[in-house]
């Protein structure tokens, strides 16, 4: 697992193609694709300029969403301050996949 000391986690700019940002925009969409498969004791809001997307449980407990300077999507906790790249996805991913992924590895961050 990669840790936040192993990795910045920061977005310094997203990931582009001939055809612009990649998954800008689209994380709140990938969060709330999430709440969809954990359940209804899960929250979802956009992070700033739509950059990150948030997920929260019932216990109050934040996670964020994003895409490093590298263009992989990382899942962090943010009460813990751990965090990981989701495995085979990235930036280029469909929403859906990238939820999917979220929903596999959330419990990997407790």
């Amino acid at each position: 697992m990669t840790t936040s000391r192993d990795h910045t986690f920061h977005w310094t700019h997203p990931p582009f193609d001939e055809d612009g940002p990649i998954l800008a925009g689209l994380t709140l969409a990938v969060a709330q694709k999430a709440v969809e498969l954990l359940g209804d004791q899960w929250g979802a809001a956009a992070g700033p300029a739509g950059r990150t997307g948030h997920l929260r449980n019932a216990c109050r407990d934040v996670f964020t969403i994003g895409v490093c300077e590298a263009g992989a999507v990382f899942l962090r906790n943010d009460v813990l301050g751990d965090a990981m790249h989701l495995p085979q996805v990235d930036a280029y991913s469909s929403p859906d996949r990238i939820a999917e992924a979220v929903a596999d590895h959330i419990g990997d961050l407790y």
